[in-house]
């Protein structure tokens, strides 16, 4: 089973604290942990990373530089 969940880190404790339980895992069983955090204070723009990919992301982005272009 894989699954991604939400945490919150209790460095005093030096534990996580799951925002929800986990289905099908059981008591004191022992499971996988990948970390990934995210920045402390992300900017406003943060939200919208990985929103678009591929062609729609590189539309956007050159509608983005043709609305605001950078004198250089």
């Amino acid at each position: 089973m894989s699954k991604v969940v939400k945490a919150d880190y209790d460095a005093q404790q030096h534990a996580l604290r799951l925002l929800e339980p986990l289905e099908d895992v059981h008591d004191g069983e022992r499971v996988e942990v990948t970390v990934s955090a995210e920045p402390a204070q992300k900017p406003d723009w943060w939200r919208f990373c990985g929103v678009l990919s591929g062609e729609n992301g590189e539309s956007f982005a050159r509608a983005i530089d043709e609305a605001f272009p950078i004198e250089r």
